[in-house]
This record gives C-alpha cells, sequence and structure tokens, in this order.
C-alpha cells in the first residue's frame, strides 16, 4: 500500500522531475507534504514578489513560480555550485527572466535588501532563522506570508537533546525563533507538523 507521501510525490510531471534528479544525487529538497502545503499556500496568496532564503538546486522556487502567476523571485543561496545548478533549472523551466539570484552568506545579503515582500520562504541555514528575523519584519508588507521549513528539525526543537548533542544549538535557536513568531503582535503565526515542521505566519500590522 502506498504511503501518504508516495501518493503526495506524484502530482506534478515538472517537479517529480526535478525530484528524481535531486534524490540521484543525494541532494536535499522538500519532503512530499512540506511541498504540497509550500504549493497551496503559494496559490491561495498569488503572491508577486517573493524571498527566498536557500535556493539549494531551485525546487522550491520553482515550485512556487510555478503556482503564482506574475510573481517575481529574489532567492539566496550560499553554495556556488547548487547556485549555478539552480540557474540552470530556473532557465530550463523558463522563469530565468523571473529571478533573481544572490549567491552569497543570507546574514551579508538580507540586511542590505530594500524594498517589500508578500511572500518569504526560508529554508537555508535552520540555526540562523531567529537572526534573519527582524529583517524580514521590516521587508514583509502587511497582509503579507512568511512560511518557514524544517521549524522541528527531526523532532529536537520539541524534545531538546543533551548539551553534548551536536545538533543542540540548532535546536535551541529554533525554539527561540518559534517563540518569537508565537509573541509578535504582529503576526498571526501557527507551526505545522508536517514534514520536519513548518510554520506559517501573516503580518498583520
Amino acid at each position: 500500500m502506498e504511503s501518504l507521501d508516495d501518493i503526495l510525490s506524484r502530482g506534478d510531471s515538472k517537479m517529480k522531475g526535478l525530484r528524481e534528479y535531486a534524490e540521484e544525487r543525494a541532494i536535499a529538497v522538500m519532503l512530499p507534504q512540506s511541498e504540497r502545503l509550500l504549493a497551496v499556500l503559494t496559490m491561495c496568496k498569488q503572491p508577486k514578489r517573493i524571498l527566498e532564503i536557500g535556493t539549494a538546486i531551485g525546487y522550491s522556487g520553482i515550485l512556487m513560480l510555478s503556482r503564482s502567476e506574475g510573481a517575481r523571485l529574489n532567492t539566496i543561496e550560499y553554495n556556488e555550485a547548487s547556485a549555478a545548478v539552480a540557474a540552470t533549472n530556473f532557465e530550463k523551466y523558463g522563469f530565468k527572466d523571473k529571478v533573481h539570484l544572490f549567491v552569497g552568506d543570507a546574514r551579508e545579503i538580507v540586511p542590505m535588501l530594500t524594498g517589500s515582500y508578500d511572500f518569504v520562504f526560508m529554508d537555508g541555514p535552520k540555526g540562523q532563522y531567529i537572526e534573519f528575523l527582524p529583517y524580514i519584519m521590516e521587508l514583509l508588507e502587511v497582509g503579507g506570508v512568511l512560511v518557514c521549513d524544517n521549524v522541528l528539525f527531526r523532532g529536537l526543537v520539541l524534545n531538546q537533546p543533551d548539551k553534548r548533542h551536536r545538533k543542540i544549538t540548532i535546536a535551541r535557536n529554533l525554539h527561540s525563533f518559534i517563540e518569537a513568531l508565537i509573541s509578535d503582535e504582529r503576526l498571526e503565526s501557527t507551526v505545522l507538523d508536517v514534514g520536519d515542521g513548518i510554520s506559517v505566519s501573516v503580518k498583520k500590522q
């Protein structure tokens, strides 16, 4: 009998091809349940300006652009090799002219960004989400949506590991990030136990 992930991952032939490419090369991309949620949220919002932190091979960027007619994407990737593959994929799938790909450290790039965005997707360095949040709040327009992947981080955020665990800092930072989202009165936020955990926030004010 098929698993839920098996059913969800067979929906879009374009994304299926990219997923197969990633799996053949052991490249991490979104889990199927997370992918479907991001697709639905993007379709509902129909954003015009998307900011993405963590391009990888362009998987989630292509997903969002294919679900939001007229959207443009600014996306940031630290790894030069991954960024090169992403650029190729954006061109291959017809989105080259809708994407501005920044290559470098998001900690340096995000504070330099200007303008506003109505949709932000974070799937970059998990331990740095909390560092990006103040800048994201300035960039995200009222009514804008912030979606963050992997916020439960393999269950370590809710069941924090021993202090000697090599991922303890990431888990603690993500815990602080979730608390910041929920306590910020400018946001309406929730955390969903989907995939590796996804937070969804709407800026109210």
